[in-house]
């Protein structure tokens, strides 16, 4: 998303980045969009999973291909977000209640493996996808069981 990067400087920064995951190519298409084929499902959970990913300031939009739709697009309507969910009351914190506040955003995807083990609590890292054209809120409101109103405040990694 932004300025375009060659495939080369691609290559290049995201086989260090990527070296711990194992075996994956990278193959170009139209438009600047780059198609990623990985070894196995592990390695396309780990690429997925500690993201965002960055190369020389360039963010990659990184989703999973779709049976039907074509790899060639002229542009994103729609882009996968990391995003911070901080103030979440403690009975959200099961995958449900965290999907749930996530979908205020968009459509979740996946959750960040320390969030999926509620290792720490102090914030939800959510890959979300979301509409590009609409306006990225700061706070999400919630009810709580008791009735009260509570604000959820989310941080993106980047913002189109």
């Amino acid at each position: 998303m932004g300025k375009k990067i060659t495939f080369r400087s691609l290559q290049s920064v995201l086989n260090k980045k990527w070296s711990v995951a194992s075996k994956f190519s990278i193959h170009t298409a139209e438009n600047g969009i780059f198609i990623f084929k990985c070894e196995s499902e592990v390695v396309k959970n780990w690429i997925l999973d500690n993201g965002p990913w960055d190369v020389w300031g360039v963010h990659l939009a990184l989703r999973l291909w779709e049976r039907d739709l074509p790899p060639i697009r002229s542009g994103f309507t729609k882009i996968p977000v990391w995003v911070r969910l901080m103030n979440i009351p403690m009975e959200y914190w099961k995958s449900r209640g965290l999907s749930h506040l996530a979908s205020v955003l968009g459509t979740p995807f996946h959750m960040d493996p320390t969030t999926k083990a509620k290792q720490m609590i102090s914030f939800a890292r959510i890959c979300v996808e979301m509409t590009a054209d609409r306006a990225f809120p700061d706070v999400i409101k919630t009810k709580r069981r008791n009735g009260d109103i509570m604000e959820v405040r989310v941080e993106y990694s980047w913002k189109p």
